[in-house]
């Protein structure tokens, strides 16, 4: 089931589109400000963000401008009043997928939705890892730690893809911060990578089980389970 965070400070509307998204198999999620929406976006995944463009506390192209430093791979589709050519080509130079106007009818935009998806569903990677101890599912973004449920972001999903697509090699740091975070032009210190490699070594490693290894001064490389390093 597709997990859809809608942003939307009308709550009629939004408890309308909420009801019919449920209705048609979508699990999802109200949020009505923009930081409210920042931080779920922050602590959920998501597949879809329906995201209003005029908000209490600030504007959707900013919303949307900080969840694409958290996520380069939710989809976005707009939804607003704002029907101005400058304002729906903003939003698609943002990376928004779709820019639906208001009014706007239901049934178009679960169709809208439906197209999003699945394009979502060709595109997202069959790539995966598991050994005995170990599962992770990166086109559900699932993980599996000794059978129970690790809970990952999506960032630290990609950086486990990363590393996984790579493994045995190393990965150097500024590959890392150039495919994670910096394809948007965005700056992050490197102490920023430290801590997110240290809180996915506290969710997956255990006694027996270590799979990142830290190449001094160079970056980091998958190692596959070996409990021997570090």
């Amino acid at each position: 089931m597709k997990k859809v965070l809608l942003v939307e400070d009308d709550r009629v509307l939004s408890e309308t589109l909420i009801r019919h998204l449920h209705q048609n198999g979508y699990h999802t999620t109200s949020a009505y400000t923009s930081k409210e929406a920042v931080k779920k976006v922050r602590t959920l995944q998501f597949d879809l963000i329906l995201l209003d463009v005029t908000l209490p506390d600030g504007d959707g192209f900013s919303v949307c401008e900080r969840i694409r430093q958290i996520s380069t791979d939710t989809r976005i589709i707009f939804l607003t009043v704002k029907d101005m050519e400058s304002d729906i080509l903003r939003g698609y130079n943002m990376g928004a997928d779709d820019y639906v106007t208001k009014p706007f009818s239901l049934p178009i935009l679960l169709k809208k939705i439906a197209a999003v998806t699945s394009r979502m569903e060709e595109k997202s990677s069959e790539l995966f890892y598991s050994d005995a101890y170990l599962h992770i599912e990166f086109s559900s973004m699932t993980a599996y730690a000794a059978g129970e449920p690790v809970e990952l972001t999506p960032l630290e999903f990609k950086f486990l893809e990363l590393l996984i697509k790579n493994a045995g090699h190393i990965v150097t740091r500024e590959k890392i911060l150039d495919a994670v975070w910096d394809r948007r032009g965005n700056y992050v210190e490197e102490s920023s990578l430290n801590v997110m490699v240290s809180r996915i070594r506290a969710k997956i490693d255990s006694v027996n089980h270590r799979y990142i290894k830290t190449v001094y001064g160079t970056g980091y490389m998958w190692i596959a389970g070996d409990g021997g390093i570090q």
